[in-house]
C-alpha cells in the first residue's frame, strides 16, 4: 500500500475517477495541499467527502500576497479538524520569482511561526533557494518536508540533520537525472515521502501528460530499483515515514 503525501485534488473535476484509479493500484492515502486561499478551501473540503483523503493547508510562494491575517486565521480555527496534516506548501522560489522575494520571505516565516505555535509539519516548496530556507528554517523549531527535492548533496544533508523528510516525485523517473538518483541514494530510507504533485510532473512513462495519483507506483518503483530493496519494502517504509512525519496521519 502507497501514501501519496502531495497532490493537488482541488485541480482535477473528475476526482471519483482519480481516487478510484489510484486506489486499485494500492494507494490508500492522498493528502491534498493548499497553495492559495480557495485551493486550502477546496483541500478541506474535499476530506469531508473521502475518508482516505487528508490536508494541508496554506500559501505557495507564488502566492505570497495570500498570507493575510485573514486567511491565517482561518487555518488557525480549522486546525482542530484531525485530517488538517500541517502547513503549506511554504517556502521560496527565486526560479520564476512569481512574487518580490521580501513578500515570499515575510509569508515563509508568517507560516513557520504559524506552524510552530500549533505544534504542526510543514510541507515546503523551495526552489533555487535552498541556502536561504535552510538558514530561515534554523530559527524555528519546525519539521515536516521537503517537497520535490532539487537541493545538492549539501542541503539533503542540511534538511536531513534539521529533522526533515525528503519527498519525490516524477523526475526520479526522467531520463539524464543523474543529480536526482544521486541524491536518492544518499538519502536515509527513513526519510523518504513519495509524492506525485499531480496534476503536475507525470513520471514516465507519461511525462508531459497530467498526472495523477495512480501513477505513484511508478515512482515507488523507480526508488526501489535505485535503492535496491523490493518495491514491497519501500511502500512499507514510506507509510511509516508518512506517519512519522505527519503525525495525525496515524491516529
Amino acid at each position: 500500500m502507497l501514501t501519496d503525501t502531495h497532490l493537488h485534488l482541488n485541480e482535477y473535476e473528475d476526482i471519483e475517477d482519480i481516487i478510484e484509479r489510484a486506489r486499485r493500484v494500492g494507494v490508500e492515502g492522498f493528502i491534498t495541499v493548499g497553495y492559495d486561499t480557495q485551493s486550502s478551501k477546496t483541500s478541506l473540503s474535499l476530506t469531508k467527502r473521502y475518508t482516505d483523503v487528508y490536508a494541508i493547508l496554506g500559501v505557495h510562494p507564488h502566492d505570497a500576497d495570500e498570507c493575510n491575517e485573514d486567511f491565517l486565521n482561518w487555518i488557525s480555527q480549522n486546525i482542530s479538524d484531525k485530517k488538517v496534516l500541517g502547513i503549506g506548501e511554504t517556502g521560496l522560489d527565486y526560479y520564476r520569482k512569481l512574487s518580490p522575494k521580501e513578500e515570499q520571505i515575510i509569508a515563509f516565516k508568517k507560516q513557520l511561526e504559524l506552524a510552530k505555535k500549533l505544534s504542526l509539519p510543514v510541507t515546503l516548496h523551495i526552489r533555487d533557494a535552498y541556502d536561504e530556507a535552510i538558514e530561515i528554517l534554523k530559527d524555528y523549531s519546525v519539521r515536516g518536508v521537503f517537497h520535490c527535492f532539487s537541493g545538492e548533496l549539501i542541503h539533503l544533508e542540511k534538511a536531513i540533520s534539521l529533522g526533515f523528510f525528503i519527498g519525490f516525485d516524477g523526475p526520479v523517473t526522467f531520463q539524464n537525472t543523474k543529480k536526482i538518483v544521486e541524491i536518492v541514494k544518499n538519502c536515509p530510507l527513513d526519510r523518504i515521502l513519495l509524492e506525485t504533485d499531480a496534476p503536475y510532473l507525470a513520471p514516465v512513462p507519461f511525462r508531459g501528460k497530467r498526472n495523477e495519483p495512480s501513477y505513484l507506483l511508478y515512482i515507488a518503483e523507480k526508488i526501489a530499483s535505485i535503492k535496491g530493496i523490493p518495491l514491497e519494502e519501500l511502500a512499507k517504509i514510506s507509510v511509516e515515514n508518512t506517519k512519522r512525519c505527519f503525525p495525525r496521519y496515524a491516529s
